[in-house]
């Protein structure tokens, strides 16, 4: 006896081109004991060898022309030698380098407090 197949899932956006872009109808809500189910399945992964890493957050520089070349050029040179698996590897291995020795020479070697989003300079001020 054959098992029975489960229904196949499509996308919301099927069917749909630059052209004809449609609403998109919002996706159906889970039903409440997959929902309850979640926080035990999350509260079982934290620590050990299946831990996910913490949530990155995305954050932005800009950079010329020749200093993005520059960049990548360097991305290229080190990847092997460093284990840098894309860019955002290297930028926060830099990243972190600088921040650690702002620490030994501000904050004793301590970790600075975190800050939230948002408290230092956010753009172009209104004048």
């Amino acid at each position: 006896m054959a098992a029975k197949r489960t229904e196949r899932r499509t996308s919301a956006l099927s069917g749909q081109t630059p052209v004809n872009t449609q609403a998109v109808p919002p996706a159906p809500t889970p039903a409440p004991a997959a929902v309850a189910a979640a926080p035990a399945l999350a509260a079982k992964s934290s620590g050990g060898a299946g831990a996910k890493k913490a949530t990155r957050t995305k954050m932005n520089y800009y950079a010329d022309s020749d200093q993005d070349g520059r960049i990548r050029a360097a991305f290229y040179a080190g990847r092997d030698k460093y284990r840098w698996r894309n860019m955002t590897d290297m930028q926060l291995h830099g990243v972190m380098g600088l921040v650690e020795s702002l620490e030994r020479e501000f904050n004793g070697g301590e970790h600075f407090e975190p800050m939230p989003p948002g408290t230092g300079p956010v753009g172009r001020p209104l004048e």
